[in-house]
């Protein structure tokens, strides 16, 4: 039989839903076959058959949470072996007293005796954790020293939820976010948020509590941009290609992150240094139905404009359908986020911690604008640029965005890049 956990699929997950199982008991599979789906707090992930076999049981059912350790689906594989016994007579006895070995703990204090002469006190010995075998191997896989766990149960019996939180907390930031209460008293209705929204809650808490954000706002006039686009959009078309302006401003981007490096960076505040990336994997915030996901284009200085322009529909799809890939979403060096898009023209971004900056683009639409004296109509973007101001200055900020206006104000520029 092979027992197979569910493991960190990668950023310190630890938990997730299961939102669809494609087997069923009985069912024959083959390594590599998609076996089910668990939904996560970053992506919707397939989690595939490691061996050929049988399936001999379902670790948990649809719409349940399954954590870190816990075991996913049982495999008869044909090395033999039982079924492993039922995980939930081992979570009763987490939460019953019961004569389990490696829980009860005997104790080692002698009364003394009545006499007047009192021997030397002994050094008091460390107490041994009480808790369940379940609970002790769950600690080992999370890398939990259980010793050090507060338990919560009965007695002080370190439960399985006692050792998940003191994963959480090991892996959390350092700083501790304020709880408020809210009153559900009157005409209210409670919804639990989805994972995805927690880990938004949970990311824009971090970059707000640990970066001092600055914002500096601009116009620039695109005619020659929206000229270019019109007519270079035929020819993307016939290699169906739907040729966007983020194209054209990812390439305005790249070659200011070349320019001023420090935009394409992370603070390391605890040893007070930037570490500068020599790699360009440019991010944009793509609205979901269920909440904000930033994927990023990778290797953005090997691409060209077309190529662009296909891999941003393409990756925009598959984090709209929750098929995006985990590894889409990592190492991120600098993001863009689109207000265009929900017909605004300027926003404060809040920079996608480890970053330090984040590009906001705004509708463009025709204005008023003064030309040698002359009122003219002009088509304008709007943009925002959010920063880290313990390591960027506003003047700094300034060029980085001045660089980006006039590469899109004359876009052949971009092309001759």
């Amino acid at each position: 039989m092979y027992d197979h956990k569910f493991t960190d699929i990668g950023e310190g997950l630890h938990e997730g839903v299961i939102l669809k199982w494609n087997v069923k008991v009985g069912d024959k599979v083959k390594e590599g076959d998609t076996v089910v789906v668990v939904e996560t707090d970053k992506v919707n992930a397939e989690i595939p058959a490691p061996v050929t076999g049988v399936v001999a049981k379902l670790g948990v059912e649809e719409g349940e949470t399954i954590h870190v350790g816990e075991t996913l689906i049982i495999i008869d594989d044909g090395s033999g072996g039982e079924l492993p016994k039922e995980e939930e007579k081992a979570t009763v006895a987490e939460d019953e007293p019961q004569g389990v070995i490696g829980e009860i703990e005997v104790s080692s204090e002698v009364m003394a005796s009545s006499t007047e002469v009192h021997e030397t006190a002994q050094p008091e010995q460390p107490r041994r954790a009480l808790a369940t075998p379940v609970a002790r191997k769950l600690a080992k896989d999370l890398g939990v020293d259980i010793q050090t766990v507060k338990g919560t149960g009965e007695n002080g019996r370190v439960l399985k939820d006692d050792i998940r939180q003191a994963a959480e907390s090991s892996q959390a930031p350092s700083f501790v976010a304020p709880k408020v209460k809210v009153s559900t008293q009157g005409d209210v209705e409670l919804v639990k948020i989805t994972k995805l929204r927690q880990a938004i809650v949970r990311g824009m808490t971090v970059s707000k509590q640990i970066i001092p954000h600055t914002v500096l706002m601009d116009e620039v006039v695109v005619d020659k941009l929206v000229d270019l686009r019109t007519r270079l959009k035929e020819q993307a078309a016939a290699q169906n290609i739907k040729l966007t302006y983020m194209a054209f401003i990812y390439k305005a981007t790249l070659i200011a992150l070349k320019k001023y490096p420090w935009f394409n960076a992370s603070f390391d505040q605890e040893n007070e240094q930037m570490v500068l990336k020599n790699y360009y994997n440019i991010g944009m915030a793509v609205d979901t139905p269920d909440g904000l996901i930033v994927p990023n284009i990778k290797d953005v200085d090997h691409k060209s404009i077309l190529e662009l322009a296909r891999e941003i529909r393409e990756v925009a799809d598959l984090t709209i359908e929750r098929k995006i890939q985990l590894a889409q979403l990592q190492d991120t060096t600098f993001t863009i986020t689109n207000f265009g898009a929900a017909n605004v023209a300027y926003g404060t971004p809040i920079i996608n911690h480890p970053e330090v900056g984040i590009l906001g683009i705004g509708k463009i639409a025709q204005k008023a604008v003064v030309e040698d004296n002359e009122i003219k109509i002009r088509y304008v973007l709007p943009l925002s640029l959010a920063v880290d101001h313990r390591v960027i200055d506003g003047a700094d900020a300034g060029r980085f965005l001045n660089e980006i206006k006039a590469l899109l104000s004359e876009p052949m520029m971009l092309l001759l890049n």
